[in-house]
């Protein structure tokens, strides 16, 4: 049995039409009518016709008009059309009717036998045409499928050739394969190393553009916290700007350094440390969001013993990304627990730090995830608004942290909108039964170093800097500690001040508009007397030797604290004074021993 195929019937009269239906009534065809144009244009639009019957008088468009349109089209053009007409048509009209595409024209009354015949023989084509069609489609799908065959037996047969060609080598030909996979393994680590070193010069040049602008905040922060001048409060609250700039340069240092966590190449400074005061100055840098969201805070700092052997800022990062992420995704009113408690089940002991929050709270499938780096929660995946924000790194980072402290944390939680517990497990420190309580990292008191020589000259500094707000802070602190300051933004300044007066020490920026801090201390290593900080926003090891190299006795890395510039500034008093009076050298403070070191920021 034949396919039934599309039959349109174009007239405008519905007489006309129910005549031509009982007609070529079938079910080798689907009839379909029309009365107008656009309706007729839609139909064509959405589906295929064998052939099309069309009025020549119609409304508004004409049967000619139409059919042109009809053959405008790729979809259509090739449609065949019978013009049905009932009046006389000149050979000019009939002439124009073939011109647009028209195959035969029938008069009206009809005479059946001939509309069916034709059109029977335009439906039988159409299935020819689409027969032909599927088949030269599977045709190319089987040319397709040997070419495939014919492919994989040629890989087998490459295959085969190449495994006799190995087992019939002589040793000569497997020492050259050797030889050539030996070159090729170097270059391959050639490009690894290359990629590797590309991937750093880009986290070390992201590094510096997220630290510059934290720098002069930093110094002047710093500064004013030291200020016995200004009252308890306002120093209260410079520290607190301080402590917070701070913790952004680690927490840029995390960003940037997370592939070295990975790869166990962290380094932590381990001391023992008080795991109250670590949570509560956490807790204190979240202060501000807890109270704008009037969220309920519960501290129950139950411990009996609270010290521990880590990294303090970066046990601190880990309650402070802990903290944060509660107070992210706890709603206004909500609350959050904060407890200790001591476990004696071990050895030592352990610590457990529980933060609970009454939070969106987290599914079965978040709970998987949610220590993976760059973990979004359900709310983000499933096509919700991102209204909470953040990279999602903070608890991988934090995973990573107490890991390497060798504690655990983990995540429960009961479902959507029924919160979250962070439970965090740290060693305990032994301790004899003391608690250790760290001293402040720089007690306010320490005076600043002065830049009044023992002869009471003044020594004179060239600050080479083009960043203007660290420039400014960083002359204006050299001014107070009686420094005579040149200040100078770009190598063709520093140059030209270099030759016009005499400078004891000179403080540059690394990277600078024309050049680097490297070029002018490279130039200046000969000239005596003259020591050399490097300022840079890059910190990695390489940096350091770089700057060595240069001739920079030290190397301050931003955000720069007040504290690393009165280290440096006093490091480098004692290496000018020891060059003016060589018995003092042995009582210089200059870090390495050998002139040269590195300040880290505060």
């Amino acid at each position: 049995m034949n396919p039934s195929v599309n039959i349109l019937l174009v007239d405008d009269e519905t007489r006309n039409l129910d005549v031509l239906e009982s007609v070529l009534q079938s079910a080798d065809y689907r009839l379909v009518r029309a009365q107008t144009a656009d309706e007729a244009l839609l139909l064509l639009l959405n589906d295929e016709f064998a052939a099309i019957v069309l009025d020549i008088h119609m409304p508004k468009i004409s049967g000619i008009e139409l059919a042109n349109l009809i053959k405008q089209r790729k979809r259509t053009q090739d449609i065949p059309i019978i013009f049905l007409t009932a009046y006389y048509q000149a050979d000019k009209d009939i002439l124009e009717g073939y011109g647009i595409g028209a195959v035969d024209y029938l008069t009206k009354p009809l005479n059946p036998q001939i509309l069916k015949s034709k059109i029977g023989f335009f439906a039988d084509l159409f299935r020819k045409s689409r027969a032909l069609a599927a088949a030269n489609t599977a045709l190319e799908q089987e040319i397709v499928q040997r070419q495939k065959a014919e492919d994989a037996l040629r890989l087998v047969n490459n295959e085969l050739e190449m495994r006799v060609q190995e087992r019939t080598s002589d040793l000569i030909r497997v020492n050259e394969e050797l030889r050539n996979r030996e070159t090729a393994l170097r270059a391959s680590e050639a490009e690894a190393m290359a990629a590797s070193r590309a991937k750093d010069d880009f986290l070390a040049a992201l590094s510096h553009e997220l630290r510059t602008p934290l720098s002069p905040v930093l110094l002047l922060a710093t500064e004013a916290a030291r200020n016995l001048q200004l009252s308890a409060t306002v120093r209260a609250d410079f520290e607190t700007i301080a402590k917070n700039v701070a913790l952004e340069a680690r927490l840029i240092d995390d960003l940037l350094d997370l592939t070295r966590i990975t790869h166990g190449k962290l380094k932590l400074e381990n001391h023992p440390s008080d795991i109250h005061a670590s949570l509560q100055e956490a807790l204190a840098m979240t202060q501000d969001e807890i109270s704008r969201k009037q969220i309920n805070l519960d501290l129950k700092l139950n411990a009996k013993r609270y010290t521990v052997c880590g990294d303090d800022v970066r046990l601190k990062q880990i309650f402070w990304n802990v903290i944060k992420n509660a107070v992210k995704f706890t709603p206004a009113g909500g609350r959050i627990t904060i407890e200790t408690a001591t476990l004696e089940g071990d050895e030592n002991g352990s610590l457990i730090v529980t933060v609970t929050d009454t939070g969106i709270g987290m599914m079965p499938a978040e709970l998987d995830r949610v220590f993976q780096p760059f973990s979004q929660g359900d709310h983000v995946i499933q096509g919700g608004p991102h209204r909470f924000g953040g990279l999602g790194l903070g608890l991988a980072i934090s995973k990573m942290m107490v890991k390497l402290h060798a504690g655990s944390i983990t995540a429960t939680s009961s479902g959507r909108d029924q919160g979250t517990k962070v439970s965090i497990k740290l060693p305990l420190h032994k301790t004899n039964g003391h608690s250790y309580l760290p001293a402040s990292n720089v007690p306010a008191a320490i005076l600043p170093s002065s830049g009044v020589s023992a002869a009471g000259g003044l020594y004179g500094v060239l600050l080479v800097e083009d960043h203007p707000s660290t420039a400014q802070a960083l002359a204006q602190l050299l001014a107070r500690r009686k420094y005579a300051v040149t200040v100078a933004n770009c190598l063709a300044e520093a140059r030209a001040f270099l030759g016009q007066k005499k400078f004891d020490l000179l403080i540059s920026d690394i990277g600078l508009p024309d050049g680097t801090g490297y070029e002018l201390m490279s130039a200046l290593r000969e000239r005596t007397g003259l020591v050399g900080i490097a300022l840079t926003g890059y910190g990695s090891e390489d940096d350091v030797h770089r700057s060595e190299a240069a001739g920079f006795m030290l190397q301050l890395t931003k955000p720069v604290s007040v504290q690393a510039l009165d280290n440096a500034l006093s490091a480098a008093i004692g290496a000018l004074s020891a060059a003016v009076v060589p018995n003092m050298a042995a009582n210089s403070n200059v870090a390495g021993g050998n002139g040269k070191g590195k300040v880290k920021h505060g």
